[in-house]
């Protein structure tokens, strides 16, 4: 064998041609490995998100379901986790959904298998991966008002049909199969232009029995108690006494909001609902008044030179002795005809006050959301509900109209509307006393009542059913608590889905998680 000689080794150690090329192969396979392992993780990850979502909804909508047996409702959760989950994956992807029971909570746990790639190169041929969620099915109390529009125009189209069908079918399936409930309060609550608390209310503590609060004798000269007027009416008419509807409240702290009345401050009382006895039509001022209802006489002897509209709607002689016309509705014109229906935990209650409903009136929404809001305060008037702040309890208000706020403003007449909750519209009480911006008040009013209603922790679902007007749909939409929560129902048919939906997110609400 030839010596090397020195020089050569020399040359050799000096060389450093090919340098480049050693380093990068021996750094190459670590390289690999570490993006590999990058890839096969982030693999893996994705399949937990995603497997861990799909195991959390069927956890959620199984603790939603009630009146099945466990092994329905393995079943159920099987389907609904293979549904949202599995259709996703790969098909080398193993994976494993188990169901538990423990009292009152349902354990669910979902497990893969996710074949590697590059991480075969370490001999880790699959990663194991899983998730556990545990949700209770103790069920939290929920107090419910059903705020339902019961206006002439749900007479039309058959919607107020549509409207019991798919209100009952919601009462339905949050009652299941119990008729009485532990866990289930609900009110159905009619508006119109004013809302009913029931005649039997008449000598309740919070009513104006004496005619002290600001707005009970404005539409009468005088010192006029209107319980008074409704005696001598019902004289000359039965169906003339008191039915049972309200004035709103006048004054900051009590128009808007669920102030308990106290018989100390007579406008935080409310008044009964009469609509005044309005002109015949056979003065110099010659206007349409559409509820005329008994004969004005004279006006009063010393009235006989100044028998304008004006002097001769508010004349209370003529109710001394009430004379029938034949026109117009009566003193609870605009009055819902069926009242308040309070919280009750009895189903047979609940759908019988949904089926008594009857269309009739114009709309005025504040005033179906305030006695909405009234009905879950724990205060008088009704006192049926609990406290604000227990947190074992969901108050929501499911509110349906199927128009905007309309009181007929303007009028030709010195009234400038029809009679409502807050009176005529040239009493002052819904803006400009011309009328012509009353709507627009009303809206006013009832985004006011919705922020009230809100702070106050009180879930609001709003259905607009069959309204083409953007105003009231922004209305509504903003009046929700949230996007989700507001529903536009542009047909009979679609309604009963509507309040599916809605019946389904408050059994989700129900389940203490």
């Amino acid at each position: 064998m030839p010596k090397v000689s020195r020089a050569v080794w020399y040359r050799f150690a000096r060389d450093v041609r090919g340098n480049a090329a050693i380093l990068f192969g021996l750094t190459i396979i670590p390289i690999i490995l570490i993006v590999g392992v990058a890839v096969d993780y982030g693999r893996a990850v994705t399949v937990r998100s995603a497997m861990s979502d799909a195991a959390d909804a069927a956890a959620l909508a199984i603790g939603s379901w009630t009146n099945l047996t466990e092994t329905e409702l393995e079943k159920k959760a099987q389907q609904f986790y293979q549904a949202n989950y599995a259709s996703s994956l790969s098909s080398d992807i193993t994976s494993d959904f188990k169901v538990n029971f423990a009292g009152d909570d349902i354990v669910v746990t979902a497990t893969a298998s996710v074949p590697t790639t590059f991480l075969r190169l370490a001999n880790l041929n699959s990663l194991d991966i899983g998730t556990t969620n545990t949700i209770t099915t103790r069920q939290r109390n929920i107090e419910l008002a059903l705020v339902l529009d019961t206006t002439g125009s749900m007479a039309q189209s058959g919607k107020m049909s549509a409207l019991k069908a798919a209100a009952k079918a919601m009462v339905d399936d949050l009652f299941g199969k119990q008729s009485i409930s532990d866990t289930l309060d609900v009110a159905v609550v009619p508006f119109a232009a004013a809302v009913n608390v029931g005649a039997g209310m008449k000598d309740a503590s919070w009513m104006d029995k004496d005619a002290k609060s600001a707005v009970a004798s404005e539409d009468f000269e005088g010192s006029a108690n209107p319980f008074d007027f409704f005696k001598k009416l019902k004289g000359a008419r039965s169906s003339w006494d008191w039915q049972g509807c309200v004035r709103e409240r006048v004054g900051a702290e009590y128009e808007l909001t669920d102030a308990v009345p106290t018989t100390s401050v007579s406008n935080s009382l409310f008044a009964p609902y009469l609509a005044p006895d309005e002109p015949d039509g056979d003065h110099d001022d010659d206007y349409s008044y559409n509820n005329s209802y008994i004969d004005d006489g004279d006006c009063g002897e010393n009235r006989k030179r100044n028998r304008t509209p004006q002097v001769c709607q508010k004349y209370t002689g003529k109710y001394s002795n009430p004379s029938r016309t034949n026109s117009g509705s009566g003193p609870n014109s605009n009055c819902p005809p069926r009242p308040i229906s309070a919280l009750s935990n009895s189903k047979t209650t609940v759908t019988n006050a949904i089926d008594a409903l009857e269309p009739n009136g114009s709309t005025v929404i504040p005033a179906g959301l305030l006695w909405g809001w009234r009905v879950l305060s724990p205060e008088a008037p009704f006192t049926e509900a609990e406290a604000y702040d227990e947190k074992e309890r969901v108050k929501a208000i499911v509110l349906l109209t199927d128009g905007q706020n309309d009181i007929g403003a303007p009028r030709n007449n010195h009234n400038r509307s029809y009679y409502n909750a807050f009176g005529f519209a040239a009493s002052g009480h819904l803006g400009s006393t011309n009328g012509y911006y009353a709507e627009n008040e009303l809206n006013t009013k009832t985004a006011t009542v919705c922020s009230n209603i809100k702070a106050k922790g009180i879930l609001i679902y709003t259905i607009g059913f069959r309204i083409n007007d953007s105003t009231t749909q922004n209305l509504l939409k903003n009046c929700a608590s949230k996007p989700d929560m507001y529903y536009n129902s542009p047909s009979n048919a679609q309604l009963a889905a509507v309040f599916s939906d809605i019946a389904q997110g408050l059994s989700e609400l129900r389940i203490a998680q």
